[in-house]
């Protein structure tokens, strides 16, 4: 029986990650973190299905995607983008002119909602513990 919850428990995939790459992710801060794709990759599938962490890691993605290329403002993509936001953002869309610098707030404050998550509490606890077992064996 222990051993399906063990299983259950390295959904991520975790448990196939060398003893060194376990540390670097747990040495890693929120934003490093969420800009290591791999690292995001197996997070995602460690967070419940219902979990607005998810929304949280799109909408930093998101950002960081309209921060690379040109953004078309008219677009049905950024409409949407931009209602999924809390208020103050969208608010800010309208009367800031530098859109770079409300994206650049957006991937702060939704990269800090990530970090404050159970989800991601319970994720880096995981690891840690993954991370034990390689010391003591």
């Amino acid at each position: 029986m222990s051993r399906v919850i063990e299983c259950i428990k390295c959904a991520c995939g975790c448990k196939d990650l060398p003893k060194d790459r376990i540390k670097e992710l747990l040495c890693k801060k929120i934003h490093g973190f969420l800009n290591d794709d791999d690292a995001v990759e197996m997070f995602s599938k460690f967070i419940p299905n219902d979990s607005r962490t998810h929304k949280y890691i799109a909408i930093v993605k998101q950002a960081k995607a309209y921060q690379r290329a040109e953004i078309d403002t008219n677009s049905d993509e950024w409409e949407e983008f931009v209602e999924d936001l809390e208020e103050q953002f969208e608010d800010e869309f309208k009367t800031n002119s530098d859109t770079n610098a409300v994206l650049e707030r957006i991937v702060f404050e939704y990269s800090k909602k990530v970090e404050i998550s159970v989800d991601y509490a319970n994720y880096t606890r995981n690891l840690k513990q993954k991370y034990n077992k390689f010391r003591s064996v």
